[in-house]
């Protein structure tokens, strides 16, 4: 399941609104809360507890002007949010939460701007009948080899490795909540770079090495419909390996 929302921003300033390029935070917190009131249950085990995340988020700011700590918003001043998983109880309970964000608010995003929710729209999810797609990064994608050593996939990288590192860090979020028969896909699981760049992404307090642009994904199509829902790489609970399909 995937929904999109928009968020309006307001602020008593005439200025542009500026938020935080650490945007991270503010967003989880406004999620955590929506959640926590419709399914406490599945809050306390998504975030409790050190529990692989089978979702994943994209956030978009339309005309807006990046800066090294700020975001200066478009015009508009809005964001659009994506939040995708496979779990369709998962999706009803983030449903229910982002409703309740939509019927509460305006909510404080930071000392001086507000933000109200529209209501959530699902979006239609494409059907992959092939073993290979192409795909562009909504968020970029995180893979990590251990604690302090995060890897990008552009054409200059040690590919080999990174698909290494790649299947096991989907291994790690897979393992406890898929057949075996569905992990065992992983093994074929093939990222080549097209046009793809390294960035650095600040989430929370660290500074993250991640890959942004299109490549292709190689596997069983069973695999690559799950990938696409659930997101690629690690932290996608974190704005994170959220993809889209291209031409």
């Amino acid at each position: 399941m995937k929904f999109s929302i928009e968020l309006k921003f307001h602020s008593p300033k005439d200025a542009a609104i500026e938020l935080p390029i650490r945007y991270q935070k503010a967003f989880l917190y406004l999620f955590k809360t929506g959640l926590s009131h419709v399914d406490s249950e599945l809050f306390a085990y998504l975030y409790k507890k050190n529990t692989p995340k089978l979702f994943c988020f994209a956030a978009n700011f339309p005309n807006a002007k990046f800066f090294k700590n700020a975001i200066v918003l478009g015009e508009r001043q809005n964001a659009y949010r994506q939040l995708s998983t496979d779990d369709v109880q998962m999706g009803l309970s983030f449903y229910n939460a982002l409703i309740y964000l939509h019927k509460n608010g305006p909510w404080l995003f930071n000392k001086y701007v507000e933000v109200t929710f529209s209501a959530p729209v699902q979006v239609k999810e494409p059907v992959i009948v092939t073993d290979e797609i192409k795909v562009k990064t909504l968020s970029p994608l995180v893979v990590r080899q251990d604690k302090r050593l995060f890897l990008s996939g552009t054409k200059e990288a040690d590919l080999e490795n990174f698909n290494l590192v790649l299947k096991e860090n989907m291994q790690s979020r897979f393992q406890d909540y898929y057949p075996k028969a569905v992990c065992a896909l992983i093994e074929e699981l093939t990222y080549t770079p097209i046009n793809t760049r390294k960035t650095v992404i600040k989430s929370f307090d660290i500074n993250v090495e991640a890959t942004v642009g299109t490549f292709t994904l190689t596997a069983d199509s069973t695999l690559l419909n799950i990938i696409l829902k659930n997101g690629l790489g690690i932290r996608t609970g974190n704005f994170s390996g959220c993809l889209k399909i291209v031409d």
